[in-house]
């Protein structure tokens, strides 16, 4: 399940006449298309510029049973590299599928 993060009215970080919500929803869809050829269901939590509370975007990836939930966030106050965070009750085998 890939989380375009952001959306609607919430446009996330502006910079540079750039909304985050525009550029992750733009970098879910080139990703679930480079995913494309391998044995893998992609699923975005939202395709077009909708609100989703965060509540929301969890449900439809538990519904789904995904194995797999990434949240694209571009943070515009600093810093560099990326960031990964689990469950403080993650499983052995979700730390480890993380690390991968």
């Amino acid at each position: 399940m890939l989380d375009p993060g952001h959306g609607g009215f919430d446009p996330g970080a502006v910079r540079y006449g750039l909304q985050e919500k525009d550029l992750t929803l733009d970098i879910a869809g080139k990703t679930r298309a480079a995913l494309r050829p391998y044995p893998v269901d992609v699923f975005l939590t939202r395709d077009a510029d909708i609100d989703l509370e965060l509540a929301q975007r969890a449900d439809l990836a538990n519904k789904l049973g995904a194995d797999y939930f990434l949240s694209l966030h571009i943070n515009a106050g600093g810093g560099t590299g990326f960031e990964s965070y689990v469950h403080i009750n993650a499983s052995a085998r979700s730390l480890e599928l993380r690390d991968v």
